[in-house]
C-alpha cells in the first residue's frame, strides 16, 4: 500500500495527554524535538513499521461536513500552511484531550510526526503520523564505573509495537484524505477511530473483497443443522476457491459457480439485504479481487472441525477443491455414530 524505503522524518513533537474526566492535564509544547540520525533512523522505524499492520486504507468523514473533522480540518490548514507545525500538534492535542472523556481512556505520550518522501500508491507525497503510546514496561538499566556495577529500574517503551497510531497521506484532500489507523488495545475501540478520527473504510476493492468474504462466512453460520458444521466448511471452502480462481468478481459468478451448487440462492439474497443494512456497508456486484486482502482474510476464516470424541479436524480452506475430493462424511449404522473419512498420499 506504501513504500517507506526513502522516507524520512523531519520534523516531530513530543506532548502528553491527560484524561479530561479524571482532570489529569496535558503537557503541552512550544518546540519540536532536536533528534540525531541515529535516533531519527530508530523512530522512523518504529512508528512506520508499527503503522503497517493496519489492514483497511481509511478517510476522515462527518455526518455534516469534511470541515467539521477537527482532524482533517487541521490537517488541512498546516498541509496548506495556514498553520504551524506546533499549532497544528498543539490543536490536535486538545482534541485528543477533549474526547479523552472515558475513565477506561489511558494518559500517555503523543508524538506528532512529519514523514518526507513517502511512496503511496502511485506517488510521492509528505505524511503526518500521530502516535500515542500508553502502555510502558519495567525494565533494568545498569551502570558501570570504575570498579562499581550497579542498576537502577525505570519504567520506557520497547521499540515494537506502538499503542494507537494513524498516518494521513497528504493525497485526496477533496475525499478526507487517505488514513491508516491501528489501535492495538480493545478498552477503548470507538475511542482512537471513531470519536477522535472518525474514520471510514475508503470503498475501493479490498473493502469489496473483505465485506463480501465477511459476509460469506457469517452466512455460513446459518447453514449449520443438527451440528453438522462440515456443509459449512466446505461453503466457505468452495467460496475461497472462487475468489482465488477469478480476478474479478460479479453476481453471476458467485451465483452460478457458488450459490447455486448449495442450493442457497434466495437463502443468501434474503441474507446479504438484511447483513448490509445492520453493518451499514455497501457492496458492489462486480469488482476486482484484492489478492492481499483475500490473503489477510483468509486466516481470519475457521476452518477447524471440532468433534465430541476429542477430535479436532483442520481444513486448509485455501483450496477448496482438494477438500472436497479428499474427505467424506458418513453414518455408521452399526456403531451409530457420524464419521468422517479423509484420503491422503503420506503424511507432512
Amino acid at each position: 500500500m506504501f513504500k517507506t524505503t526513502n522516507a524520512y522524518i523531519s520534523r516531530a513533537t513530543l506532548q502528553r495527554v491527560g484524561n479530561k474526566l479524571t482532570e489529569e492535564l496535558n503537557y503541552i509544547t512550544e518546540e519540536e524535538i532536536p533528534f540525531t540520525e541515529d535516533e531519527e533512523v530508530l523512530l522512523k522505524s518504529f512508528f512506520l513499521s508499527s503503522i503497517r499492520s493496519g489492514q483497511d486504507l481509511m478517510k476522515f468523514s462527518h455526518h455534516i461536513s469534511l470541515d467539521y473533522n477537527a482532524v482533517y480540518d487541521n490537517t488541512t490548514k498546516f498541509f496548506e500552511q495556514e498553520i504551524s507545525f506546533i499549532e497544528y500538534s498543539k490543536n490536535i492535542l486538545h482534541h485528543l484531550y477533549e474526547k479523552s472523556n472515558h475513565p477506561q481512556i489511558k494518559t500517555g505520550e503523543l508524538f506528532v510526526v512529519l514523514f518526507q518522501e513517502v511512496q503511496f500508491q502511485e506517488i510521492t507525497t509528505e505524511a503526518i503520523g500521530i502516535f500515542k503510546i500508553e502502555k510502558k514496561i519495567d525494565y533494568l538499566k545498569f551502570n558501570h564505573s570504575g570498579d562499581d556495577l550497579d542498576f537502577m529500574i525505570s519504567k520506557g517503551v520497547k521499540l515494537q509495537k506502538i499503542d494507537k497510531g494513524c498516518l494521513i497521506f497528504n493525497t485526496e484532500k477533496s475525499d478526507g484524505y487517505r488514513v491508516i489507523s491501528i489501535d492495538n488495545n480493545s478498552y477503548d475501540a470507538n475511542y482512537w477511530k471513531k470519536s477522535f478520527l472518525d474514520l471510514e473504510e475508503v470503498m475501493n476493492d479490498s473493502y469489496q473483497t473483505k465485506h463480501h468474504l465477511q459476509m460469506l462466512s457469517s452466512f455460513s453460520n446459518t447453514m449449520v443443522e443438527d451440528s453438522d458444521t462440515f456443509v459449512q466448511k466446505e461453503f466457505m471452502s468452495q467460496g475461497v476457491q472462487l475468489f482465488n480462481d477469478h480476478e474479478v468478481m460479479t453476481k453471476e459468478i458467485l451465483e452460478e459457480e457458488l450459490l447455486s451448487p448449495f442450493d442457497v440462492l434466495q437463502s443468501y439474497d434474503n441474507f446479504k439485504t438484511q447483513y448490509k443494512k445492520e453493518n451499514n456497508i455497501e457492496l458492489d456486484e462486480h469488482f476486482n479481487v484484492s489478492v492481499p486482502t483475500l490473503k489477510k482474510e483468509k486466516r481470519k476464516i475457521k476452518s477447524q472441525i471440532n468433534l465430541d470424541t476429542k477430535i479436532q479436524i483442520k481444513l486448509d480452506i485455501s483450496d477448496g477443491d482438494t477438500v472436497k475430493e479428499n474427505i467424506e462424511k458418513g453414518f455408521d449404522e452399526e456403531r451409530k455414530m457420524h464419521y468422517y473419512k479423509v484420503y491422503y498420499n503420506e503424511e507432512t
